[in-house]
């Protein structure tokens, strides 16, 4: 036990970076944590109290037609639903491919010790987005409704074991994934195509989800009946929380706690075996000596960024998602036009406009795909290798910035030459989609690399740390949305006349941003780069 409260503490430490607050002797440094800690406070905020208010308009209607129960129904769902896709390749990275393995395996602790830190681990990261789904409808659940405050004790044991189901899912196919990667000479293409599988499976359940429960409440006797029919663990925890009956609760804990514990007593006997034979890698027994072939620095560069990139099964799914949905959306225009549009905002709007959100959501998907905001932390130790080279710093950081418009130009070109032709748009619509988003590809790689130069990682223990849970990837996404809302803000409440001058206002914008971004990052992110 002493093992695993050690394992946790220095999980808690790593991951929080706590050290920073209380130990960091560099004012600088110590800024930085608190500029995070405060931007990841305000962010939470603000999007907890949009999602109550959601719910609020939600349970006005659902008031009415005597149906509050459904919010509960819709927060648990969601919960599960989003853990189960998140947890679907983090456990990779979490549960098999962690920095330390070497380490921990030569030390006398259990292999359940580390499998359950791990696990533990797993979860906490999971409470964060629950946080964003039950804890919403749930108040909301609460104010409408004329029930006791015991319910807030019951959501509290809800809320600390709804993880362990869908985690164990999750850890079941990370583990199936990577134990047949580990016997196939490409293993690392396996585990990529393997997890993008499962995860665009997850997401196209997610989209249909609405459908799903609303067919399967209207051909069940009760809301109850419908539940159980999608996810049965979950007619114990709602009728617990609706009624307050402690039964129901408890009977979801113990069955939520029983299955964890199976897992993690079967799972600890593979858990050394899989996890060293993923530290092996496949080499050739044939290898010849050919002639040797010589490129210039920055092709050698983008080279090996682009290795790097493909090496790592977390990074190339945390970010190749993005491109490949941008497409996919493209090509479902083609056979369902206007209504893909009006099915993501669920509101009638008018032709002439469709091509101003089409530029929304192509440069909101494009934020969201961005590899250079971890790219410098991917590095770890192995920087000093960059910095003692011959190379300019600006070759370095224009290698990384080709890395990344490989990976979302083409997508973006594809995607809006598709849109042209499915949505039927002028030609000079169609230039303005085109102009803009090609515009924001160059933002986004750029404005990823400044913030990982100013936020670097490169203490890592595990690479989902880096990709999914570093500092610079949060402050990158938030700085992203809000250089694309600003101009979204100003359509809506601008009382906009002349869509071209908004259009031609926009390109300027962007042209803007793109110049202050180019000479930070070749004045200041040069000494930064320097430092490290």
């Amino acid at each position: 036990m002493n093992n695993l409260v050690s394992l946790l503490k220095i999980t808690f430490i790593n991951s929080s970076g706590i050290n920073k607050f209380t130990k960091e002797k560099s004012k600088i440094e110590r800024n930085k944590a608190i500029f995070l800690t405060a931007t990841i406070g305000f962010s939470i905020i603000a999007l907890v109290s949009t999602l109550i208010v959601y719910f609020k308009f939600l349970a006005m209607g659902l008031e009415q037609l005597g149906l509050l129960e459904i919010l509960l129904v819709m927060g648990f769902m969601a919960s599960t639903a989003m853990i189960l896709f998140t947890s679907i390749y983090k456990a990779q990275g979490i549960l098999f491919s962690f920095k330390d393995y070497d380490l921990l395996a030569s030390l006398p602790i259990k292999k359940s010790d580390i499998l359950i830190s791990k696990m533990m681990y797993l979860l906490f990261i999971n409470y964060f987005f629950s946080l964003f789904t039950l804890l919403p409808s749930a108040i909301i659940y609460y104010k409408y409704t004329s029930i006791s405050f015991i319910f807030f004790i019951n959501l509290l044991l809800v809320f600390l074991v709804l993880p362990l189901v869908p985690i164990v899912i999750a850890s079941i196919f990370a583990f199936g994934i990577s134990y047949i990667s580990s016997r196939v000479r490409h293993k690392n293409l396996f585990i990529i195509l393997g997890t993008l599988g499962i995860a665009f499976f997850i997401f196209f359940l997610s989209f249909k989800s609405g459908d799903l429960l609303q067919d399967l409440i209207i051909n069940s006797k009760s809301i109850s009946e419908g539940i159980l029919k999608i996810y049965p663990p979950a007619i114990l925890a709602v009728k617990g929380l609706t009624n307050n009956n402690f039964l129901y609760i408890l009977l979801f804990i113990v069955y939520s706690l029983l299955v964890f514990s199976v897992f993690i007593i079967i799972f600890s006997k593979s858990f050394n075996k899989i996890s060293a034979k993923l530290q092996e890698s496949y080499k050739k027994a044939n290898y010849k000596v050919k002639e040797m072939k010589s490129s210039s620095q920055l092709a050698a560069l983008v080279k090996k960024e682009i290795k790097r990139y493909f090496a790592s099964p977390i990074y190339v799914v945390n970010t190749i998602f993005g491109p490949i949905m941008l497409i996919g959306m493209a090509v479902a225009t083609i056979f369902l036009g206007e209504k893909v549009i009006l099915s993501i905002i669920e509101v009638d709007i008018i032709k002439e406009i469709i091509p101003v959100f089409i530029i929304v959501v192509v440069c909101g998907i494009l934020t969201l795909s961005c590899t250079t905001n971890s790219s410098i932390s991917m590095e770890g130790k192995n920087l000093w290798v960059l910095k003692s080279s011959p190379i300019n710093p600006i070759e370095i950081f224009k290698a990384k910035i080709i890395m990344n418009l490989i990976l979302i130009l083409p997508s973006v070109i594809i995607a809006d030459i598709i849109f042209s032709i499915s949505l039927n748009l002028l030609l000079s619509q169609f230039s303005w989609l085109l102009l803009i988003s090609i515009i924001y590809s160059f933002i986004v790689p750029i404005l990823g690399l400044i913030v990982n130069l100013y936020f670097p990682n490169l203490n890592w223990v595990s690479e989902t740390a880096v990709v999914k849970q570093s500092a610079s990837v949060l402050i990158q996404m938030i700085v992203g949305v809000g250089l694309i809302a600003i101009p979204v803000v100003i359509f809506i409440y601008g009382n906009i006349v002349n869509l071209t001058i908004f259009l031609i206002g926009i390109v300027i914008y962007e042209v803007i941003i793109l110049i202050v971004l180019s000479i930070i990052l070749n004045t200041s992110c040069v000494r930064l780069f320097n430092k490290l």
